[in-house]
């Protein structure tokens, strides 16, 4: 809310400087001394220029408006407010999860019931909201456990009840909507051309660089907006193949969550990790105030935010097409702006520290969104990550969270452990 106050008020400021336009004139209909049908009248019929326009042309998206749409916070905050009926409390309903009463199918002679289910979590594209009588929850696995005692389910549909798999159902759907927002996002830049290298949505991270960011902790790059770790799976012991890529749902991947091999005792991989993004020092933001010297980046594991394999060969599939479209892209401008003896040669050799590791970067910038929508799929790994309680996580002792009074979050913890 702090930076979209000063927006506000600048807006307000910069309206009362502008001049009120006209209404549209109503042609004079007056029936006194007329001789002719008004229908006749050459004017109105062939100059309809002497009447000014009732509408006005859609603002204009300067670069300014193109750079506060690709930071993630901005497009999440300016979300439609809802209550939480768990807390009580309003907030943007990119922050929430919506729930809404489905009816069960039952026997003629047995009574309706209904059953508590997600509604609205995938693109548009791909299924609509189904229910119109819903409610909004805080996006946290936590308040769950006892959603059918402390919210009154009667008032919504009598005979209601709440699935023991309601939260793997959820976290499912928020995966599938990370799935999705890629597939959304390699259509558009399949068909969008790109003749500005600002405007790369996705790069490898090299092995030196990667190394660079093991050893120091923070991004050289101000537009990025994701890291994500995404290793190729690995072949079957037993029959010799890859796991196949599929969205379809894994019942037996449910609650199982990341499982660590047997062989080799490593442990689990959290979900993210967010780490400072020190080029944000050094560069001026149009946006008001000092918070990005200290914007954080958040970066993913690929084991622990897709556990299934199949989703996880999938996610990973879809990363390289994107990779090859950016690819491909970057050869072709390359191509077009040097002579042909300059040109791209692919068997280059390349060095140890040139090889691309297994590190994504997503980038957004205002370049980049010409060319695609790059703060959804941000948002949508935001979500998981709010679902799985990481981004609720206390900052350390001298430190503002992004979350006024979000010590109830703790309080809550403790009480259901």
């Amino acid at each position: 809310m702090p930076r979209l106050l000063p927006r506000l008020l600048e807006h307000l400021r910069d309206a009362s400087k502008l001049e009120k336009k006209s209404k549209f004139k109503v042609p004079p209909f007056a029936v006194q001394d007329r001789t002719k049908s008004i229908v006749l009248d050459e004017p109105l019929i062939s100059d309809r220029r002497i009447y000014d326009r009732h509408k006005g042309l859609p603002p204009r998206r300067d670069d300014k408006r193109r750079t506060r749409m690709v930071v993630e916070p901005l497009p999440m905050l300016s979300s439609p407010l809802r209550t939480c009926v768990m807390t009580q409390r309003y907030l943007p309903s990119d922050f929430l999860i919506r729930l809404a009463p489905f009816q069960l199918p039952v026997l003629r002679s047995a009574r309706p019931a209904q059953s508590i289910l997600p509604d609205g979590f995938e693109h548009p594209k791909f299924a609509c909201r189904k229910a119109r009588t819903a409610f909004y929850i805080t996006c946290w696995k936590d308040v769950i456990r006892d959603l059918k005692y402390r919210v009154p389910l009667q008032r919504f549909a009598p005979n209601t009840s709440v699935h023991s798999l309601l939260g793997d159902q959820i976290e499912y759907l928020l995966r599938l909507r990370v799935l999705q927002e890629l597939e959304i996002l390699i259509e558009r830049l399949s068909a969008s051309a790109c003749h500005n290298p600002d405007a790369t949505v996705i790069r490898r991270l090299t092995r030196a660089e990667w190394k660079t960011f093991l050893t120091t902790g923070t991004l050289s790059d101000r537009d990025a907006v994701a890291l994500l770790v995404v290793p190729p799976l690995n072949r079957d012991p037993v029959t010799k193949k890859r796991p196949q890529p599929s969205s379809a749902p894994d019942f037996q991947a449910l609650g199982r969550g990341f499982q660590q091999n047997d062989a080799n005792n490593n442990a689990a991989p959290p979900l993210s990790t967010l780490h400072p993004n020190d080029a944000s020092i050094t560069h001026d933001h149009p946006l008001p105030f000092d918070q990005f010297s200290t914007s954080k980046t958040p970066l993913y594991n690929g084991l622990a935010l897709f556990p299934s394999q199949s989703h996880r060969a999938t996610f990973h599939a879809a990363l390289c097409k994107l990779l090859f479209i950016e690819r491909k892209t970057c050869r072709k401008r390359h191509n077009n702006l040097t002579s042909p003896k300059a040109r791209v040669d692919g068997s280059r050799q390349t060095s140890d520290h040139e090889k691309g590791s297994h590190t994504l970067l997503l980038r957004s910038n205002k370049n980049t969104i010409e060319r695609a929508d790059t703060a959804a799929l941000p948002i949508a790994l935001w979500r998981l990550r709010m679902w799985r309680g990481d981004a609720y996580q206390l900052p350390r002792s001298g430190e503002d969270g992004w979350e006024v009074e979000g010590q109830w979050r703790t309080e809550y913890a403790s009480r259901m452990r």
